[in-house]
């Protein structure tokens, strides 16, 4: 229905999820592991002429984010940049991440591309995608002869 890819040039969340799934069939340290994200978290709804999505995307800017639709798949990309060390300081812990991202979708239909909305508010990127007319259904008249 839904098919997702995720790509992943500096995604730390991604290598720790697959150094945990290594252990845990090597080892059996996590049986019941089964938590698998990939970064940014996405939430997904499909209707039956749209489909959207939310990406939280906490602390990048707008024009940090590129979304592009190719045919009947759609990609995020973008970046968090590391943050600046005041002058005279020494960072003495970073748990903020950094880096590029690049998620894509296989979309179950395809889209209006001059319709698709994206709306950026609060670190959640909202991105509309409405079915395009000739793949949704319609009711044809029967005429009587």
């Amino acid at each position: 229905m839904f098919k997702h890819y995720s790509h992943s040039i500096l995604n730390p969340w991604h290598e720790i999820n697959n150094l945990a799934d290594t252990f845990g069939r090597a080892f059996d340290f996590f049986p019941d592991y089964t938590p698998k994200f990939d970064y940014p978290p996405v939430n997904v709804w499909k209707g039956e002429n749209e489909i959207r999505l939310q990406i939280k995307l906490p602390g990048i800017k707008a024009e940090d984010i590129e979304v592009n639709i190719n045919h009947e798949t759609l990609t995020i990309k973008g970046e968090r940049k590391a943050d600046e060390i005041p002058a005279g300081t020494k960072l003495t812990r970073s748990e903020r991440l950094s880096g590029s991202f690049s998620r894509s979708f296989a979309l179950p239909f395809p889209v209006e591309n001059d319709a698709v909305q994206a709306n950026y508010r609060d670190g959640i990127l909202t991105i509309s995608l409405p079915k395009a007319k000739a793949s949704q259904p319609r009711k044809i008249n029967v005429a009587g002869l």
